[in-house]
């Protein structure tokens, strides 16, 4: 089975969240540990949160 980048680093920021096991983590902080851009970690968390697999929180 092939996954496009978009599909593996949405996957990795919902690992990256999975394993904070549930303290918060912010947008920087994933994109740090991950490895990339904080609008492109925005844009997919937007996807992620329009899907309803994750939360989030103003501030």
């Amino acid at each position: 089975m092939k996954i496009s980048s978009q599909e593996e680093y949405g996957l990795r920021c919902l690992l990256r969240l999975a394993r904070a096991e549930g303290a918060s983590l912010t947008i920087p902080e994933i994109a740090a540990a991950e490895g990339l851009s904080v609008p492109y970690v925005g844009k997919l968390l937007a996807v992620l949160r329009q899907a309803g697999l994750i939360d989030s929180v103003r501030g």
